[in-house]
C-alpha cells in the first residue's frame, strides 16, 4: 500500500484494503467459461469512502 494516498473525503491516510465476497468477480465480457477475479478495494478507515477498486488477476481480461 502506498504511503502517500489520502481520503479525498476526510484527509486521512489511514487506508485499509477489503475484497468483495460471494459472487462478487469480475468476468471478462468476450471469455464465456473465464472465472473471472476477485475486486479488491482501497478504503479509508475513517469515514468509509473507497478510494479504487482493482481486479486481483488483471492477466485474465487479455
Amino acid at each position: 500500500m502506498e504511503k502517500n494516498i489520502q481520503c479525498p473525503i476526510c484527509g486521512s491516510v489511514e487506508i485499509g484494503q477489503g475484497k468483495l465476497s460471494g459472487y462478487a468477480n469480475m468476468m471478462p465480457i468476450n471469455k464465456i467459461m473465464s472465472t473471472g477475479s476477485q475486486i479488491i478495494a482501497d478504503i479509508c478507515t475513517d469515514c468509509g469512502y473507497i478510494l479504487s477498486m482493482k481486479v486481483k488477476t488483471p492477466e485474465k481480461f487479455k
